[in-house]
């Protein structure tokens, strides 16, 4: 699957379920992105929307960025921050069709603000359909040069009992097995750093483990 219908298909699921979240679904944390609630996951996926087709990319990806778009939607109702996602959605679609691998940021994020929010509402994480593996793998090549640049030793990775993929250079002195949706987990901060410390290693994993993750770990568990 291409980074564009990942994305459709996930921005349909949440636009599906919007509105049959009630008042405490909307209003509950979301775990990884605290103070967020569900509503405001909802803010910032319109946001980013919105930020990309207009070309608002100015230290994008930092947490001022995304604040600037849960907080300029502060006063919408989760219903008019769906509309305005309904509208502008499509046109990003073409972009990222156009984009391809190039525009997978969005994709991976809103697959994983998906997750998250389906944990806070409680409904449960969608684990088992094709888009984890596609994200995956799509994640592994994206994340290999920066895993290089960390000086952490080589490491195979084995997804699903899927074919290994090696991280770094050399031979692998550091191995992990996991799932696609696992391994999405802890390279987007989804999981503690206990949480991927037991993880299924081989080898001696400190280096590993520390340079296995895009965004920080979160202070606490997080079960989903």
């Amino acid at each position: 699957m291409q980074p564009a219908e990942i994305y459709a298909v996930c921005r349909t699921r949440l636009l599906e379920l919007a509105p049959t979240l009630s008042e405490d679904d909307r209003d509950a944390r979301l775990p990884a992105t605290p103070p967020w609630t569900v509503v405001d996951g909802y803010r910032h996926l319109a946001g980013v929307c919105a930020d990309v087709l207009d070309g608002v990319m100015d230290r994008a990806g930092t947490p001022s960025w995304t604040s600037v778009q849960v907080v300029s939607r502060a006063k919408r109702s989760l219903a008019a921050v769906c509309d305005e996602w309904s509208a502008r959605a499509p046109a990003l679609e073409v972009k990222m069709a156009e984009g391809g691998d190039s525009m997978a940021f969005l994709a991976f994020d809103v697959w994983t603000h998906e997750q998250d929010i389906r944990d806070a509402a409680e409904v449960g994480a969608v684990r088992d359909d094709e888009l984890p593996p596609a994200l995956a793998a799509l994640a592994l090549q994206t994340f290999a040069p920066r895993y290089a640049k960390s000086g952490a030793p080589a490491l195979e990775v084995v997804v699903d009992d899927g074919p290994p993929v090696v991280l770094g250079a050399g031979p692998p002195a550091v191995a992990l097995g996991t799932s696609a949706y696992e391994l999405l987990r802890i390279l987007f901060g989804r999981r503690s750093r206990e949480q991927v410390g037991e993880a299924a290693w081989t080898g001696d994993n400190t280096r590993a483990l520390d340079a296995l993750h895009i965004f920080d770990f979160p202070l606490h568990p997080i079960h989903d």
